[in-house]
């Protein structure tokens, strides 16, 4: 190196490499590293392929799309999830740990989980526990990416936005059935449930419907009623047992007065005397 001249350095950006030479320099140096950990093993397809699972809430459909190609994939890269991309719901890296909302790391992270916390749950009442998560940003080592359509386009997907696929069951408490088909109060919600027809082989169909949560009937209302006699008769009760009791502590404190005051008549005439 001549004096005055800066050193080179050959230093090659992640973004210069092909995909496919990466794939290709990684199997190798895999086929002759000493790591018998089956989970580090990995084949040319799970270095390259990841499958999207594509879900359209407002029909209620999803599709789950493989893709090979990582030039395809490069808009879903560096983007977290719930951004606006289609909705980025969730995910899962080639070893099967799931991405947790809030966490800003494109990699995999220890974090302490207990109960109401995503991606755990707790075997016993408080119990917590260390678990690996997979970081929201999102990355190559992803296996699988839900995605969730927020806005449809003009044309549609195969198999997911030309599909509608209706709700099995229908609203079950009486406060969404109302809800549900704009009745009133005085309207009787046992008319507008939702039936479904069961097929049997061999046998008659017949109509299943679901039981009905927090209907207001008259039978319902009788034993509130009933309730509330019940405490207000158990109130009296008490209140009556309380003033007995007190008119008869009342009645022994004055015998006992009585007593002492006898008590003290009889020793003074005793030492007069």
């Amino acid at each position: 190196m001549t004096p005055g001249t800066q050193p080179t350095h050959n230093t090659t950006s992640l973004s210069e490499i092909s995909t496919h030479s990466a794939a290709a320099d990684l199997e190798r140096s895999l086929q002759h590293s000493t790591v018998d950990n089956p989970r580090l093993r990995l084949d040319r397809d799970t270095l390259v392929k990841m499958k999207l699972n594509i879900s359209y809430p407002a029909n209620g459909s999803q599709k789950l799309i493989e893709i090979d190609d990582d030039r395809k994939l490069r808009a879903f890269m560096e983007k977290r999830m719930g951004s606006e991309l289609f909705k980025i719901t969730g995910g899962n890296d080639k070893q099967g740990f799931p991405m947790k909302q809030g966490v800003l790391l494109p990699n995999r992270v220890k974090l302490l989980l207990s109960d109401g916390h995503s991606c755990y749950r707790p075997r016993r009442t408080g119990e917590r526990k260390r678990k690996s998560v997979r970081g929201a940003i999102t990355g190559q080592d992803l296996a699988v990416l839900a995605l969730s359509i927020i806005k449809q386009g003009e044309n549609d997907i195969p198999g997911l936005t030309d599909v509608v696929n209706p709700k099995r069951l229908g609203p079950k408490r009486a406060t969404k059935i109302r809800r549900f088909f704009g009745l009133d109060k005085k309207d009787d919600v046992r008319k507008f449930v939702i039936r479904r027809t069961v097929t049997r082989e061999g046998k008659q169909d017949y109509t299943k419907a679901p039981k009905i949560q927090r209907l207001v009937t008259p039978q319902r209302l009788q034993r509130k009623r009933n309730r509330i006699a019940i405490k207000r008769r158990r109130a009296e009760a008490a209140r009556e047992a309380a003033n007995d009791y007190a008119k008869l502590l009342a009645s022994r404190v004055q015998e006992e007065k009585a007593k002492r005051s006898e008590l003290r008549k009889r020793r003074a005439s005793s030492l007069r005397k």
